[in-house]
């Protein structure tokens, strides 16, 4: 029987409706099928990926890639939630909460983040022995030439991803965690799975402050809709500036 919710600190705090297992499964299945069925060999995906990008095949294939797996994420979590367990998507902090303004604090926010991640990232840079290069995502994207493969990207890295990423991470994985370990414990591993699924090992430990500052800001006001904007944000101006990087640098 769906209830009508009132996203507060309790709400947030209570037992949730799912477990450990069924959270963990997500990811696991999520990621892990990609591997057993290796569908960038495959002859549709191919296809498929040489019809949204021509020129750059490899683009296309991190889109369908991308979109496929974030979609699955948001299909595997509806199961267990709307199917397994009969529970609304109000379970996972999707409304208003105790902030009706969350457009605009998720808005600041994610500038802020933005800030704190690449100033953070480039202090680092001098603590690592060895050179750090370019993630091999971002030299594809850097590489893009039409309005349609930018607005491919945009759709992929400040819609699909921030609202999937949010949903599991932040709405899912995080209150299964938090009722079994506690906050602190489930802060630092939900975000680790976090920074450690961007696949990124140099940038491991900025990704995974980002996500317990997301976390931080979904308990403080009370609705996931802020941490999506703000990662949203965020994941906006960072493909921004990789563009603008590309645009100016030979």
């Amino acid at each position: 029987m769906e209830e009508k919710y009132t996203q507060t600190k309790e709400h947030i705090e209570r037992k949730p409706g799912w477990s450990i297992p069924e959270a963990i499964s997500v990811i696991f299945l999520a990621y892990g099928l990609r591997i057993v069925i290796p569908i960038d060999r495959m002859a549709w995906f191919k296809q498929i990926s040489s019809i949204i990008s021509p020129g750059n095949p490899v683009f296309g294939a991190i889109f369908w890639d991308s979109l496929f797996r974030g979609l699955f994420m948001l299909a595997l979590m509806a199961f267990w939630l709307r199917v397994k367990h009969h529970l609304h998507w109000k379970e996972l902090g999707l409304q208003s909460g105790n902030r009706r303004n969350w457009f605009w604090v998720g808005l600041r926010q994610g500038i802020l983040l933005f800030i704190a991640v690449t100033i953070f990232s480039m202090l680092l840079i001098p603590l690592y022995p060895f050179e750090i290069k370019p993630q091999a995502v971002t030299e594809i994207f850097s590489k893009v030439s039409t309005w349609k493969q930018m607005l491919l990207i945009f759709s992929v890295v400040s819609v699909l991803a921030p609202i999937s990423e949010e949903l599991y991470f932040r709405g899912f994985l995080y209150p299964a965690l938090r009722n079994r370990l506690g906050r602190m414990p489930a802060l630092i591993l939900a975000n680790s799975f976090f920074g450690i699924l961007h696949f990124d090992l140099l940038r491991f430990i900025p990704i995974t402050l980002a996500g317990i500052w997301l976390t931080m800001l979904y308990e403080k006001t009370g609705t996931l809709y802020t941490s999506i904007i703000a990662h949203a944000v965020w994941n906006a101006l960072m493909i921004s500036l990789v563009f603008l990087a590309a645009s100016y640098l030979p």
